[in-house]
């Protein structure tokens, strides 16, 4: 869910993709709204460093998150 929700965030996600997020979803404009990007994904970076371990300011592509 994350990986998806960070294609949303860059405008590159289907709107299949976008409609599994659910309330996430939401979100999907933030994509326009360069200034609000780290807002909208500090929760999911957080996460993943909680869950992983690892520095999510290090891992630009969020390839396997």
């Amino acid at each position: 869910m994350g990986k998806i929700f960070m294609k949303m965030i860059k405008g590159e996600a289907s709107e299949e993709e976008i409609d599994s997020l659910e309330e996430a979803s939401a979100l999907r404009d933030i994509a326009h709204m360069p200034a609000r990007v780290k807002c909208a994904v500090l929760g999911w970076r957080t996460l993943k460093e909680a869950l992983l371990g690892e520095d999510a300011d290090d891992d630009e592509d969020d390839e396997d998150w």
